[in-house]
């Protein structure tokens, strides 16, 4: 018996299947920006507008936009994915969105550099962004009470003539960001040059971020590079019962440890399904932080085997958070996790 699937009316008769599908023209508007309308309507929601117009400076004429018409313009701009204040056109040429939205009158681009630029420079600007943002963050959180805090530098990358030169050999700026790890939040942000040291001031702007959480909120764990392997932060924290995580940088202690270690000493390092990381160990030690040694820490000591590496002294680091020694690369980590408090 010979199966075959053709069609009974033959390939011809398949071709000529016409779909249920009738076009037609209207002279209704249309946008392509539907998915703008999400966001628009979560601001609404929130009563995000009338709480930017309380924080924020207000204009200086009868005539100027309130600031919550540049704050929702370019939340909608990056929304559609626009880089540039140019990009305002786009939304300034879609009727249909605008007459949904409710949108009369939109800023030009001029005016909303002339605002960024003038609000920029306002006294109060950081503590407005934190009393709006604290919003967006409550209603995100819902009744969470503690938080992950993570902090690190970002590089913005800008061709101004005010811009420095980064440590990874960029002209821009450093800014220092606080997420919220439960949701992806920017808790807070410290604007810096770029040639400022990603070390400086960072229990200030751990405090910072403590502050701009919502009321009845407070950050539980704290992970951050080796720029918050400092003594002030490690008491900040064992004072204010929050544990740490934190990139240790390496230390002629910490490279005598390492060198004392013999392979008993050291474990195989478990991914989140705790199977076994091939070529990846860990070795766990008590540690203390320059003349801090009232409360010690657990000290992670991680290593990555490198193949074909050759065999190098101990003291010839990558950098300050790493070294190679034979055919490993080691790194460090301290945390409160497991330590004795």
């Amino acid at each position: 018996c010979n199966k075959t699937n053709h069609h009974p009316l033959g390939e011809q008769h398949k071709a000529s299947i016409i779909l249920p599908y009738k076009l037609t023209t209207t002279k209704d508007q249309l946008t392509s920006r539907a998915g703008l309308l999400l966001p628009a309507q979560l601001m609404d929601t929130l009563s995000l507008s009338q709480r930017i117009d309380r924080y924020f400076p207000q204009p200086q004429s009868n005539r100027g936009f309130k600031p919550s018409v540049f704050v929702q313009t370019l939340m909608l701009m990056q929304h559609d994915e626009s880089f540039h204040l140019d990009d305002v056109r786009h939304l300034k040429e879609d009727n249909a969105l605008r007459a949904v939205l409710g949108l009369k009158h939109l800023p030009s681009a001029t005016a909303i550099g002339d605002w960024l630029r003038r609000t920029g420079k306002h006294q109060t600007i950081n503590t407005a962004c934190e009393e709006v943002n604290k919003l967006l963050l409550k209603s995100a959180l819902h009744n969470c009470k503690q938080v992950t805090l993570d902090i690190d530098a970002t590089e913005i990358i800008a061709s101004k003539a005010d811009a420095k030169w980064t440590y990874k050999s960029n002209q821009g700026y450093m800014p220092m960001v606080g997420h919220i790890a439960q949701t992806g939040q920017v808790v807070a942000c410290d604007f810096r040059d770029g040639n400022q040291s990603p070390n400086s001031n960072n229990l200030e702007f751990i405090i910072q971020c403590q502050k701009a959480l919502p009321e009845g909120c407070t950050v539980q764990n704290l992970r951050i590079d080796a720029a918050g392997y400092q003594t002030n932060i490690i008491k900040h924290c064992n004072d204010n019962g929050i544990y740490y995580t934190i990139r240790a940088v390496m230390s002629s202690v910490i490279k005598e440890a390492i060198d004392a270690t013999i392979e008993a000493d050291w474990q195989p390092m478990l991914n989140k399904k705790g199977e076994a990381i091939k070529g990846q160990d860990t070795f766990r030690t008590v540690h203390c932080i320059g003349g801090y040694e009232e409360e010690p820490f657990t000290l992670i000591i991680q290593r990555k085997r490198l193949k074909g590496q050759a065999e190098l002294d101990l003291d010839s680091g990558l950098n300050n958070e790493e070294v190679i020694n034979g055919h490993y690369i080691y790194r460090a980590i301290a945390t409160s996790k497991d330590a004795d408090r």
